[in-house]
């Protein structure tokens, strides 16, 4: 961000000029100029930071001329303690390790041979330093070409610090003991370079930073206790609050016929690489939680592709998984094609951090090395002109975990909204008739089942659809608190991923234009669950509060009660998950330490499913227990809940009228899942409303 000086007078440029010159939708362009200059000040425009600086300067620009400046948070900027390097810098580098001119190369626990361009050749030039060592807590493509690798701590295990904004410090401390015979990657450089710390002990960065805060950050704060127990607070709180100057913003004269006439020329493809959602850069791809976790838009898992619009896949007469070769400049990779609605046309987009040599049991080998395609001479380091894409024999199969009511299954598409799975509206409905939602329907049905009554507490949830992002951090979170076991790309191919929780994603509108909603979907606690009465041996059950409960040792894998259930939440065990890895690494001891020990592990031939979180609920029933008073549906809050960063996930007791849970459960947009059915689920949603002009509704 920063204060702009603008000498030239922009008003000879007009949005038709525009249209017609970036061959643009001037109808739509206008609306959405419409719509910034009626709302001046009141919006933030933002531009991905893989974009280029001409790109960011016209943000600047668009905000200044808006008033959207004094939204800015100007109290408050990230900051970066460690400089960055430039491509240049980079080659200096290589070229003086190809001169023989540096004798030794540390790397702390990155992965230059992995992550780098290829043009500037870091691994050729690697060979001829003297010595390479390495700190890593995993193998990787650069400790296997050094001369002496260091096993060090893996995060969870160490001391640390960091300040990534202005105003803010914040501690790290482990968690855990070294599971391994490693060290802590800061204490050996001390042995390194301190004479007075020339033995390695455990304690020696922790008695550093608190040395180091002791110094230099405890007399800058306005604290009025001693050292030590703003210590052990600062421990506790985990970020420290400062009053640290920042500093004045940015000032830069901007050109708008260079801003305009300097824009790069555009040639054939534009290629688009970022980092994996699941894996980001390739540092995560080792987790097979992360690798099992389906993309949030694709549905994809266990692989990288390279996406390209339904338009531009019809012209190359492309489908799913056919093989394609994407060429930037001298460099060439083969990989597969998703076709993606509402792709931007002549675009391909590619995830990084796939397609590693050497990198651990679950990520060697899964998916396509991107990096190949890195250069120095791009747009940015992510962004390219000019690519190339051809169609080459071969077929490669991408496995999806979710296949129904996509835009290639014709009117289907439509049959989430007709089933009323997923309810829309415009805020404009809202605001005219907050109950517009429950008019005209009625399904006051008998059923051959008599209604249990739960006087006491009874357990329910209730989900935003307006704060869901489809991040699938509640996925993630349940995957960790359940001993949800990773069961590989085949099994998912064949739909036997053992997800509780998952993310569904609806499409509307066209497949050039979607409009996405995201529908977090697990167990609905139904009153009449009809998953219930087909079981043979009563392996699914109620209890006294509410709770659709499973009897594990019961169950003899029938599999009825995934069939009879309508919302496809119940996962059953074909194998034991544990030993169907490879050398059944998931079975070594120190994989004990990763179970929740609050919650059974299953076998093979046994159904699970969400239990909102049972082994919660009776921990916070024994502390009520404890302190003499009765459980309270505050008491509890589910793992999901506790990782949505959105506070989309709200959970208590559907009878305390007095609790905020009650007033949310109970709002006039909230519905239930194919309510027609009569099953009576405990889950409801809060309808998804649009902030659209009530033309376009």
């Amino acid at each position: 961000k920063g204060v702009i000086n603008l000498p030239v007078n922009s008003s000879g440029y007009s949005l038709s000029k525009l249209a017609k010159k970036e061959n643009l939708d001037l109808k739509l362009i206008g609306k959405l100029v419409k719509d910034l200059s009626e709302n001046k000040g009141k919006s933030i425009i933002y531009a991905g930071e893989h974009l280029t600086e001409e790109v960011q300067i016209a943000v600047n620009l668009l905000n200044d001329a808006l008033g959207n400046t004094g939204l800015y948070q100007n109290d408050s900027a990230n900051i970066s303690v460690l400089p960055l390097s430039t491509n240049d810098e980079l080659k200096q580098l290589t070229g003086n390790l190809k001169a023989g001119n540096v004798a030794v190369v540390i790397h702390l626990n990155s992965n230059p041979v992995y992550h780098l361009p290829e043009d500037i050749g870091y691994q050729t030039a690697l060979e001829n330093a003297g010595t390479v060592v390495t700190f890593v807590d995993i193998e990787n493509e650069t400790s296997v070409v050094s001369n002496f690798v260091l096993p060090v701590n893996q995060t969870l295990e160490t001391w640390g610090d960091a300040k990534t904004r202005t105003g803010f410090y914040s501690l790290q401390q482990p968690v855990i003991a070294p599971l391994y015979d490693t060290r802590e990657q800061e204490a050996i450089l001390l042995t390194w370079i301190e004479q007075d710390n020339e033995v390695y002990t455990a304690e020696l960065y922790h008695q550093y930073l608190m040395k180091n805060w002791e110094k230099n950050i405890y007399p800058t704060l306005d604290s009025n206790s001693g050292f030590k127990k703003f210590w052990y607070q600062a421990l506790h709180d985990g970020i420290v609050y400062a009053d640290d100057k920042v500093e004045e913003l940015n000032t830069f004269d901007l050109n708008i016929a260079k801003l305009l006439n300097g824009a790069p020329k555009v040639s054939g493809y534009a290629l688009h690489l970022k980092e994996s959602y699941q894996v980001r850069d390739g540092r995560f791809s080792n987790n097979g939680w992360l690798q099992e976790l389906p993309h949030p838009v694709s549905k994809v898992t266990w692989d990288n592709y390279a996406a390209i619009s339904p338009a531009n896949a019809k012209e190359l007469n492309f489908e799913n998984g056919d093989i394609a070769e994407i060429t930037v400049g001298n460099q060439s990779l083969q990989i597969p094609i998703f076709i993606q609605p509402g792709a931007a046309e002549n675009t391909i987009t590619i995830e990084l951090g796939y397609g590693r040599t050497n990198s651990g049991t679950v990520a060697t080998n899964v998916g396509f090395n991107a990096n190949k395609l890195l250069s120095t001479s791009g747009l940015t380091q992510w962004l390219y002109t000019g690519a190339e894409i051809k169609k080459v024999s071969g077929n490669y199969k991408l496995v999806t975990a979710q296949t129904i009511y996509a835009f290639d299954q014709g009117n289907k598409v439509d049959i989430p909204k007709k089933r009323g799975i997923i309810k829309e509206g415009t805020v404009d409905e809202y605001l005219k008739n907050p109950h517009f939602l429950s008019e005209g329907e009625h399904h006051e049905m008998e059923s051959v089942n008599p209604q249990i009554e739960y006087p006491g507490l009874k357990w329910g949830m209730s989900i935003d659809l307006n704060k869901c992002l489809g991040c699938n951090d509640c996925v993630v979170a349940c995957n960790v608190e359940n001993n949800i076991p990773v069961v590989g790309k085949d099994q998912v191919d064949e739909g036997r991923e053992l997800h509780w929780l998952r993310i569904d994603r609806y499409y509307s509108g066209t497949a050039d234009d979607p409009v996405v909603v995201n529908q977090p979907m697990l167990c609905q606690h139904c009153d009449q669950a009809p998953c219930e009465n087909v079981c043979p041996v009563v392996a699914t059950n109620h209890s006294a509060d509410g709770l659709n409960q499973m009897v594990y040792n019961r169950c003899v894998g029938t599999r009825y009660c995934s069939n009879n259930c309508p919302y496809k939440v119940r996962r059953f065990n074909f194998y034991n998950y544990r030993d169907h890895f490879r050398d059944g690494y998931q079975e070594e001891p120190v994989f004990s330490l990763l179970q929740n020990p609050e919650v059974t592990v299953r076998s093979r031939g046994v159904m699970e499913k969400c239990t909102f979180c049972i082994q919660r609920i009776s921990e916070a029933r024994s502390e009520a227990t404890a302190e003499g008073r009765e459980i309270k549906g505050s008491d509890v809050t589910t793992a999901c809940q506790d990782a949505c960063g959105t506070n989309a996930i709200k959970f208590g007791d559907i009878n305390d009228e007095q609790s905020e849970f009650y007033n949310y459960r109970n709002h006039e947009l909230g519905y239930y899942v194919l309510d027609e059915l009569n099953i009576k689920p405990n889950v409801t949603y809060l309808t998804k409303l649009r902030n659209t002009p009530p033309e376009e509704a």
